[in-house]
């Protein structure tokens, strides 16, 4: 059956003078450089209905992505179980995770509580009469090497991890596994040929703007708000981003500025319309001759760790010996997206990449909860920010993995 699809956008903007989610619990922000939004999708292939929402925001508690989807699955008259998030992880974006060290009370904690309504509301008059407005798409799937991230991570010759971010005169001696793949779809109206949405995944933090002085307190969606708008210009249509699994991937140049944010959203989105010919006057390639929809979701009980991590437990899992992780996968054809609980690192992605039975698969990053850094087991003998404050034993990513392949395998298989 054919794949239909309509497009959304929606301004999720704070006010200024909001806290920034970012560096720190006490970073005011001071105005607005640009906005944050919702982008998504609404897929319909005949049979099943599906929606995908991707928040430039830094990511969401699990009780805050249930409401959304419950809220979304309402407006439209779809299960909530097809409904599936991601964030970008802009670190320019109000909070909207609950941490150990934001002690919100008084007025932030009304503009917190004040902030989820509204995301909610946005999030589900976002998806309204969505299905009522698809067109039938071809999806063309492409992807190509992108060198705009780095590892944070330095591992020196005794397995030792130096973190790059508070030592810079490392960054020309960084040394560590990078993933440089630009995933794209292009989803074009099969009447008109004209792109409808543009559906891009890359994996490095949003990190480019913040640098000392305004910069960092400035509301901003960083690199991915300039390549979608590039996108959009050049291509029409609307164009979604999706992190990838950047949990220790930095872009080049980050905390340089904004003449950096512009740089690196340009060069990426140049990359997306120079592939975009090539994708379609090749279709016998790149044209997806199935689009199927099909998503299923899997709980994984991670095991916290008892000691060792520098950071207070999490509160919403504050008095618990496990954290139940969900693991959530769409796929449509051939191409599956993996939504994962938190800061999943690059080799960790990799190695879902690797082993998955689809032909493509991309990492949705932050979309089913926020459960903080997911290392490889290494990291633990390796040091270094994200084994130190991971809240999970050493081997809970492993766990992660290997349900995540044993998942793709059955949704590949049913």
């Amino acid at each position: 059956m054919a794949l239909n699809i309509s497009t959304f956008t929606k301004d999720i903007t704070p006010k200024a003078g909001v806290l920034l989610a970012g560096y720190g619990p006490e970073v005011v922000s001071k105005g607005i450089h640009d906005p944050l939004l919702i982008k998504g999708m609404a897929l319909d292939d005949g049979e099943n209905r599906m929606l995908l929402l991707s928040f430039d925001l830094i990511g969401l508690d699990r009780d805050f992505v249930t409401a959304i989807r419950k809220e979304c699955g309402k407006a439209t008259q779809i299960p909530a179980e097809n409904v599936i998030l991601t964030c970008t992880h802009t670190h320019s974006g109000p909070h909207t995770r609950r941490l150990a060290n934001l002690n919100l009370t008084g007025q932030r904690l009304k503009e917190f509580e004040q902030y989820k309504v509204f995301l909610i509301k946005s999030s589900a008059d976002a998806v309204m009469n969505c299905f009522s407005a698809t067109h039938e798409v071809d999806v063309f799937h492409y992807s190509t090497q992108c060198n705009e991230n780095i590892n944070r991570r330095f591992i020196g010759p005794d397995n030792h991890c130096t973190y790059i971010p508070t030592n810079k005169h490392l960054i020309p001696l960084a040394n560590n596994i990078t993933d440089p793949e630009l995933g794209i779809i292009y989803f074009i109206d099969s009447k008109t040929k004209e792109p409808l949405t543009t559906l891009v995944n890359y994996a490095a933090h949003p990190l480019t703007c913040q640098s000392e002085g305004l910069s960092s307190h400035v509301i901003s969606a960083d690199y991915p708000g300039v390549l979608r708008q590039e996108v959009e210009k050049q291509l029409g249509g609307n164009c979604i981003f999706i992190s990838g699994a950047c949990g220790d991937l930095h872009p080049k140049g980050f905390e340089s500025g904004f003449s950096r944010t512009e740089e690196m959203g340009k060069t990426i989105a140049q990359k997306i319309i120079n592939c975009y010919s090539d994708a379609t006057w090749n279709a016998e390639k790149y044209l997806m001759t199935s689009t199927n929809l099909s998503i299923k979701s899997k709980n994984v009980e991670l095991t916290f760790r008892k000691k060792g991590c520098i950071e207070e437990r999490l509160p919403l899992y504050k008095e618990k010996d496990f954290a139940e992780a969900e693991l959530q996968i769409l796929s449509i054809g051939d191409i599956a997206l993996v939504g994962v609980p938190g800061e999943l690192l690059c080799g960790p992605g990799l190695e879902i990449k690797l082993h998955s039975p689809f032909s493509k698969t991309f990492i949705l990053y932050n979309s089913t909860a926020y459960l903080s850094y997911l290392p490889p087991g290494n990291c633990f003998q390796q040091g270094g920010y994200e084994a130190e404050t991971c809240h999970f034993v050493p081997t809970s990513t492993f766990e992660l993995i290997s349900k995540t392949i044993e998942t793709l395998n059955k949704l590949k298989n049913s």
